[in-house]
Protein backbone atom coordinates (compact mmCIF):
# COMPACT_ATOMS: atom_id res chain seq x y z
CA UNK A 1 0.00 0.00 0.00
CA UNK A 2 1.42 3.43 -0.80
CA UNK A 3 2.44 5.46 1.94
CA UNK A 4 2.02 9.07 2.25
CA UNK A 5 2.77 12.00 4.33
CA UNK A 6 0.37 14.23 6.07
CA UNK A 7 -0.04 16.31 9.44
CA UNK A 8 -0.27 14.19 12.10
CA UNK A 9 -1.81 17.04 15.09
CA UNK A 10 -5.14 15.98 16.18
CA UNK A 11 -7.88 17.43 18.44
CA UNK A 12 -7.84 15.46 21.95
CA UNK A 13 -11.43 13.99 23.49
CA UNK A 14 -12.34 13.10 26.24
CA UNK A 15 -12.05 8.87 26.54
CA UNK A 16 -14.65 7.14 26.82
CA UNK A 17 -15.47 3.17 26.46
CA UNK A 18 -17.32 2.53 23.28
CA UNK A 19 -19.96 -0.77 22.82
CA UNK A 20 -19.74 -1.39 19.13
CA UNK A 21 -22.53 -0.55 16.86
CA UNK A 22 -22.85 -2.69 13.41
CA UNK A 23 -23.80 0.93 11.82
CA UNK A 24 -21.44 2.85 13.28
CA UNK A 25 -18.55 2.39 11.17
CA UNK A 26 -18.05 5.54 9.04
CA UNK A 27 -16.31 8.55 10.50
CA UNK A 28 -15.57 12.24 9.10
CA UNK A 29 -11.87 13.47 8.93
CA UNK A 30 -10.08 16.23 6.95
CA UNK A 31 -7.58 13.68 6.40
CA UNK A 32 -7.25 9.33 6.60
CA UNK A 33 -6.20 7.70 9.69
CA UNK A 34 -2.80 7.12 9.82
CA UNK A 35 -2.05 3.53 10.69
CA UNK A 36 1.12 1.76 11.66
CA UNK A 37 1.16 -1.91 11.79
CA UNK A 38 3.81 -3.58 14.23
CA UNK A 39 3.63 -7.25 13.79
CA UNK A 40 6.59 -10.34 14.04
CA UNK A 41 5.32 -11.90 11.07
CA UNK A 42 5.04 -10.42 7.54
CA UNK A 43 2.06 -12.38 6.08
CA UNK A 44 0.14 -10.87 8.91
CA UNK A 45 0.95 -7.31 8.16
CA UNK A 46 0.09 -7.86 4.35
CA UNK A 47 -3.10 -9.70 5.37
CA UNK A 48 -4.17 -6.47 7.46
CA UNK A 49 -2.89 -4.52 5.02
CA UNK A 50 -5.33 -6.32 2.69
CA UNK A 51 -8.36 -5.45 5.03
CA UNK A 52 -7.67 -2.06 4.90
CA UNK A 53 -6.94 -1.59 1.59
CA UNK A 54 -10.03 0.12 -0.22
CA UNK A 55 -10.97 2.38 2.99
CA UNK A 56 -10.98 5.94 1.78
CA UNK A 57 -10.39 7.16 5.41
CA UNK A 58 -7.69 4.89 6.50
CA UNK A 59 -4.05 4.46 5.56
CA UNK A 60 -1.62 2.11 6.29
CA UNK A 61 1.77 4.30 6.45
CA UNK A 62 4.60 1.94 8.22
CA UNK A 63 5.64 -1.58 9.39
CA UNK A 64 7.93 -2.90 11.62
CA UNK A 65 8.43 -6.37 12.82
CA UNK A 66 10.45 -6.03 15.88
CA UNK A 67 10.20 -3.89 19.02
CA UNK A 68 13.45 -1.10 17.52
CA UNK A 69 11.78 -1.51 14.09
CA UNK A 70 8.34 0.08 15.60
CA UNK A 71 10.34 2.63 17.70
CA UNK A 72 12.27 3.94 14.52
CA UNK A 73 9.67 3.81 11.97
CA UNK A 74 6.80 5.03 13.82
CA UNK A 75 8.76 8.29 15.11
CA UNK A 76 9.29 9.09 11.46
CA UNK A 77 6.08 8.49 10.17
CA UNK A 78 4.17 9.76 13.15
CA UNK A 79 0.96 7.45 12.64
CA UNK A 80 -2.83 8.36 14.12
CA UNK A 81 -3.10 4.72 15.17
CA UNK A 82 -0.73 1.77 16.21
CA UNK A 83 -1.90 -1.93 15.55
CA UNK A 84 0.82 -3.73 18.06
CA UNK A 85 0.87 -7.59 18.60
CA UNK A 86 1.68 -8.54 21.81
CA UNK A 87 5.22 -10.30 22.09
CA UNK A 88 7.08 -8.56 19.54
CA UNK A 89 10.69 -9.57 19.86
CA UNK A 90 12.99 -6.92 20.89
CA UNK A 91 11.62 -5.56 23.89
CA UNK A 92 8.63 -5.96 26.62
CA UNK A 93 5.32 -5.37 25.80
CA UNK A 94 5.42 -2.35 28.93
CA UNK A 95 9.10 -1.20 27.44
CA UNK A 96 7.02 -0.51 24.02
CA UNK A 97 4.02 1.14 25.47
CA UNK A 98 6.36 3.18 27.65
CA UNK A 99 9.23 4.63 25.25
CA UNK A 100 6.18 4.74 22.50
CA UNK A 101 4.02 7.11 24.85
CA UNK A 102 6.82 9.35 25.43
CA UNK A 103 7.87 9.80 22.06
CA UNK A 104 4.83 9.87 20.80
CA UNK A 105 2.23 10.70 23.49
CA UNK A 106 -0.75 11.50 20.66
CA UNK A 107 -0.56 8.06 19.40
CA UNK A 108 -3.35 5.45 20.11
CA UNK A 109 -2.63 1.63 20.69
CA UNK A 110 -4.40 -0.83 19.62
CA UNK A 111 -2.92 -4.21 21.14
CA UNK A 112 -3.68 -7.21 18.84
CA UNK A 113 -3.59 -10.41 21.01
CA UNK A 114 -3.45 -13.89 20.61
CA UNK A 115 -6.86 -15.47 21.81
CA UNK A 116 -7.28 -16.60 25.45
CA UNK A 117 -3.82 -14.64 26.37
CA UNK A 118 -4.97 -12.93 29.38
CA UNK A 119 -1.58 -11.51 30.25
CA UNK A 120 -1.33 -9.83 27.37
CA UNK A 121 -4.52 -8.01 27.77
CA UNK A 122 -3.00 -7.33 31.51
CA UNK A 123 0.57 -5.63 29.80
CA UNK A 124 -1.89 -3.77 27.52
CA UNK A 125 -4.18 -2.27 30.03
CA UNK A 126 -1.35 -1.27 32.00
CA UNK A 127 0.63 -0.21 29.31
CA UNK A 128 -2.00 2.37 28.28
CA UNK A 129 -3.69 1.04 25.00
CA UNK A 130 -6.91 2.46 24.01
CA UNK A 131 -8.03 -1.05 21.67
CA UNK A 132 -7.93 -4.45 22.81
CA UNK A 133 -8.50 -6.97 19.80
CA UNK A 134 -8.08 -10.64 19.28
CA UNK A 135 -5.25 -11.23 16.10
CA UNK A 136 -8.22 -13.01 14.41
CA UNK A 137 -10.73 -10.21 14.77
CA UNK A 138 -12.69 -9.38 11.08
CA UNK A 139 -12.43 -6.92 8.72
CA UNK A 140 -15.27 -4.91 9.80
CA UNK A 141 -14.38 -5.04 13.84
CA UNK A 142 -10.49 -3.80 13.13
CA UNK A 143 -11.88 -0.87 10.98
CA UNK A 144 -14.08 0.43 13.66
CA UNK A 145 -11.76 -0.04 16.42
CA UNK A 146 -9.32 1.88 14.13
CA UNK A 147 -11.86 4.95 13.54
CA UNK A 148 -13.26 4.82 17.27
CA UNK A 149 -9.58 5.06 18.82
CA UNK A 150 -8.64 7.75 16.16
CA UNK A 151 -11.89 9.79 17.68
CA UNK A 152 -10.22 9.62 21.17
CA UNK A 153 -12.60 7.23 22.47
CA UNK A 154 -11.32 3.41 23.73
CA UNK A 155 -12.66 0.23 22.25
CA UNK A 156 -13.02 -3.24 23.67
CA UNK A 157 -14.50 -5.79 21.44
CA UNK A 158 -17.65 -7.95 22.92
CA UNK A 159 -16.02 -11.08 22.32
CA UNK A 160 -12.65 -9.69 23.39
CA UNK A 161 -13.97 -8.52 26.68
CA UNK A 162 -15.89 -11.57 27.71
CA UNK A 163 -13.10 -13.61 27.23
CA UNK A 164 -10.24 -11.69 28.60
CA UNK A 165 -12.81 -11.18 32.01
CA UNK A 166 -13.30 -14.92 32.03
CA UNK A 167 -9.74 -15.78 31.53
CA UNK A 168 -8.51 -12.45 34.59
CA UNK A 169 -11.12 -13.98 36.75
CA UNK A 170 -10.08 -17.39 36.40
CA UNK A 171 -6.37 -16.59 36.75
CA UNK A 172 -7.15 -14.44 39.91
CA UNK A 173 -8.71 -17.09 41.47
CA UNK A 174 -6.05 -19.90 41.04
CA UNK A 175 -4.04 -17.43 42.84
CA UNK A 176 -6.36 -17.09 45.63
CA UNK A 177 -6.99 -20.65 45.91
CA UNK A 178 -6.62 -22.14 49.50
CA UNK A 179 -3.77 -24.35 47.90
CA UNK A 180 -2.18 -21.36 46.82
CA UNK A 181 -0.16 -21.51 50.40
CA UNK A 182 0.97 -24.79 49.93
CA UNK A 183 3.85 -23.38 47.64
CA UNK A 184 5.44 -21.50 50.56
CA UNK A 185 7.80 -22.67 53.20
CA UNK A 186 6.73 -23.70 56.86
CA UNK A 187 8.40 -20.66 58.12
CA UNK A 188 7.02 -18.46 55.22
CA UNK A 189 4.15 -19.33 56.45
CA UNK A 190 4.86 -18.25 60.17
CA UNK A 191 5.63 -15.34 58.18
CA UNK A 192 2.61 -14.31 56.16
CA UNK A 193 0.47 -15.32 59.31
CA UNK A 194 1.82 -12.63 61.37
CA UNK A 195 1.78 -10.14 58.14
CA UNK A 196 -2.13 -10.99 58.45
CA UNK A 197 -2.14 -9.99 61.70
CA UNK A 198 -0.91 -6.85 60.75
CA UNK A 199 3.07 -7.26 62.34
CA UNK A 200 5.87 -4.95 60.65
CA UNK A 201 9.17 -6.36 59.59
CA UNK A 202 11.06 -5.47 62.84
CA UNK A 203 8.15 -6.90 64.91
CA UNK A 204 7.80 -10.07 62.81
CA UNK A 205 11.89 -10.46 63.26
CA UNK A 206 11.02 -10.22 67.08
CA UNK A 207 9.10 -12.98 67.37
CA UNK A 208 10.57 -15.54 64.81
CA UNK A 209 14.21 -14.28 65.95
CA UNK A 210 15.43 -13.22 62.45
CA UNK A 211 17.06 -10.14 61.37
CA UNK A 212 15.17 -7.95 59.69
CA UNK A 213 16.76 -8.45 56.44
CA UNK A 214 15.73 -12.29 56.81
CA UNK A 215 12.34 -11.32 57.06
CA UNK A 216 12.46 -9.33 54.27
CA UNK A 217 13.76 -12.04 52.05
CA UNK A 218 11.39 -14.42 53.11
CA UNK A 219 8.22 -11.57 52.16
CA UNK A 220 10.20 -11.18 48.64
CA UNK A 221 10.11 -14.64 48.58
CA UNK A 222 6.18 -14.60 49.07
CA UNK A 223 5.44 -12.37 47.11
CA UNK A 224 7.16 -13.81 43.98
CA UNK A 225 5.60 -17.10 44.88
CA UNK A 226 2.07 -16.28 45.28
CA UNK A 227 2.02 -13.43 42.26
CA UNK A 228 1.03 -11.24 44.83
CA UNK A 229 2.43 -7.03 45.19
CA UNK A 230 1.09 -5.69 48.63
CA UNK A 231 1.03 -7.08 52.25
CA UNK A 232 -2.81 -5.85 52.02
CA UNK A 233 -3.14 -8.67 49.28
CA UNK A 234 -0.88 -11.25 51.25
CA UNK A 235 -3.38 -10.60 54.60
CA UNK A 236 -6.58 -11.32 52.57
CA UNK A 237 -5.21 -14.61 50.90
CA UNK A 238 -4.08 -15.73 54.26
CA UNK A 239 -7.83 -14.66 55.88
CA UNK A 240 -9.10 -16.42 52.88
CA UNK A 241 -7.29 -19.45 53.53
CA UNK A 242 -7.82 -19.85 57.59
CA UNK A 243 -12.01 -19.01 56.82
CA UNK A 244 -12.08 -21.99 54.30
CA UNK A 245 -10.29 -24.78 56.61
CA UNK A 246 -12.51 -23.23 59.06
CA UNK A 247 -15.63 -24.29 57.04
CA UNK A 248 -14.20 -27.59 56.58
CA UNK A 249 -13.37 -28.25 60.34
CA UNK A 250 -17.24 -27.08 60.65
CA UNK A 251 -18.43 -29.16 58.47
CA UNK A 252 -16.39 -32.17 59.67
CA UNK A 253 -17.83 -31.48 62.99
CA UNK A 254 -21.11 -31.83 62.04
CA UNK A 255 -20.75 -34.84 60.41
CA UNK A 256 -19.43 -36.29 63.53
CA UNK A 257 -21.87 -34.92 65.65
Amino acid sequence: MRQKDHGHGREQQNQKWIVPDPSGITTSRSRPIRVFIADGHEVVRAGVCALLEGEQDVEVVGEADNAEGVLTESQRTKPDVLLLKSGLSGGSDSDIYKTLFNVLPAVRIISLMRDGDAEAFRNAVEGGAQGYLWEKTGRIELIRAIRTVAKGNSYLGPETAAQTFRLLRARQDSVCSPSALHTLSRQEQRVIALIAEGNTNKQIATKLVLSEKTVKNYIVSIFAKLKIERRTQAAALYMKVQQHQNSIREEISARVE
